[in-house]
């Protein structure tokens, strides 16, 4: 009798199916649902930024006067909303103050002063470029 017919066939191993997947891919999967979670949830949080930036841009600034006013009510809207009461008390140049408290660096004073007055005393000459850049840079950087 031939020694090789004793042998016996080599059986392989079952192949490795895909579930359950590896630890790092849990680890993964997590990461990636944390992220989107965070990203939605920043999203939602910074939606009246983007709203005061809409309605920012709405303004028609080809009546100074009308264009002023409706900066100031979105700049008063902000903070009644995501700040505090305190600004329906505020005018003149402690509402400028106060916006510039509201950020890092101030923004509106001294350079912008003259939009603390701009609605009593329309003969007041202002920069509407610069007065937009600021406003646009407030929306953006004050801290709610």
């Amino acid at each position: 009798m031939n020694p090789l017919d004793q042998l016996k066939d080599i059986h392989l191993p079952a192949e490795v199916g895909f579930w359950p997947p590896a630890l790092i891919w849990w680890v993964l999967l997590f990461a990636i649902l944390t992220l989107i979670g965070l990203g939605i949830w920043y999203y939602k949080r910074q939606a009246w930024r983007r709203q005061a930036k809409q309605a920012f841009a709405a303004i028609n600034w080809q009546q100074p006067e009308h264009a002023y006013r409706e900066a100031n009510k979105i700049l008063k809207r902000i903070c009644l909303q995501k700040i505090s009461n305190q600004a329906t008390q505020l005018s003149g140049e402690e509402w400028l103050t106060y916006l510039d408290q509201q950020v890092k660096q101030p923004i509106f004073m001294p350079k912008l002063r003259p939009f603390a007055h701009i609605l009593d005393e329309p003969n007041i000459h202002l920069d509407n470029e610069a007065l937009k850049r600021a406003i646009e840079t407030w929306i953006r950087k004050v801290k709610c």
